[in-house]
C-alpha cells in the first residue's frame, strides 16, 4: 500500500520502520494492521513496550519447528504478546511513587521510563562483554581483532546513547544494532569452512523445500544464517534475546 497520513505519524511509522527491519522482507503495513498500531497508540502504549511485545511473537513462532510460513508475523498475531507486555510495564511502573513517574515519563515517541532507558544501556553493555569473551574463543582467532573492534563499536554506541536520548534515539540504536548484527553473522560466516557452509546452505534449502517455499530466497537466507549461529552458538546483537 503507499503512504497516506498514517505513515506520517511518528509513533506509526516508528512501529512501520521496527517491523520492515525484522521482517524477512520490507512489507509496508496493511490496512488491517494499521489498526491495529493505532489501537496501540490509542491505548498509549510506548514504543519500547510495542517493540517488546513484537519481539516477544517473533519468539514464540521461532520456538516451533519448521514453522517458517508464519515468519512474516503481521500485527494482529502481535497484539496479545504486545498487551502482555504493556501489562507489565504498568505492573512495574505501580512500584514507583508519583512523583518519580511524573518526572520520568515522556510521551510515546519519546524517551522511554527510565528501566527501559537502563535496560538498553545495560543491554549494549552486555553486548561488548559478551563478545569480548567471544574474541578469546580459538574459533574466532582468525578475525578476533574484527570481533574486537565491534565491541568497541558496541561501546561507542553505548556511549552516544548515554550522553544523549534525544528524538528517536531507540530506533537509532536498533538500527545500528541490526547493521553490527549483519557484520557479526559475515564475521562468523568467515571462520566455518567453506564445505562446511556448503551443508548449511544445502540444509537451509531442503527447510525451505519442506515449508513449500524453496524458491524463497529470504528464507533460505534466514535459515542458513540461524544454522551458522546454532554452529557456534551466537547470540544476537540486538535489543531482545531472539
Amino acid at each position: 500500500m503507499t503512504r497516506t497520513g498514517r505513515g506520517r505519524d511518528e509513533y506509526l511509522r516508528g512501529i512501520e520502520e521496527y517491523v520492515a527491519q525484522i521482517r524477512l522482507s520490507p512489507m509496508l503495513l496493511s490496512p488491517k494492521e494499521w489498526t491495529v498500531a493505532e489501537k496501540w497508540k490509542v491505548d498509549q502504549i510506548p514504543l519500547m513496550v510495542v517493540f517488546r511485545g513484537i519481539d516477544a511473537a517473533i519468539r514464540s513462532v521461532l520456538s516451533r519447528k519448521n514453522d517458517y510460513g508464519k515468519l512474516r508475523v503481521t500485527l494482529s498475531y502481535c497484539d496479545k504478546p504486545v498487551r502482555a507486555a504493556f501489562r507489565s510495564y504498568l505492573k512495574a511502573q505501580s512500584f514507583f511513587s508519583d512523583e518519580r513517574r511524573r518526572l520520568h515519563e515522556a510521551d510515546l515517541c519519546g524517551m522511554p521510563a527510565d528501566g527501559d532507558t537502563y535496560y538498553v544501556l545495560n543491554r549494549l553493555e552486555a553486548l561488548a562483554e559478551e563478545l569480548d569473551a567471544l574474541a578469546g574463543d580459538p574459533i574466532f582467532a582468525a578475525r578476533r581483532r574484527d570481533i574486537g573492534q565491534l565491541a568497541e563499536k558496541l561501546r561507542e554506541l553505548l556511549d552516544e546513547t548515554k550522553k544523549s536520548r534525544r528524538g528517536k534515539w531507540l530506533e537509532r540504536v536498533q538500527t545500528q544494532l541490526l547493521k553490527f548484527d549483519k557484520e557479526f553473522l559475515q564475521i562468523a560466516l568467515d571462520c566455518i569452512p567453506p564445505d562446511r557452509i556448503e551443508q548449511l546452505r544445502a540444509r537451509a534449502s531442503h527447510e525451505a523445500k519442506a515449508a513449500k517455499a524453496p524458491d524463497d530466497r529470504a528464507l533460505i537466507d534466514y535459515l542458513t544464517d540461524k544454522a551458522v549461529r546454532e554452529e557456534l552458538n551466537l547470540f544476537v546483537i540486538g535489543l531482545f534475546d531472539l
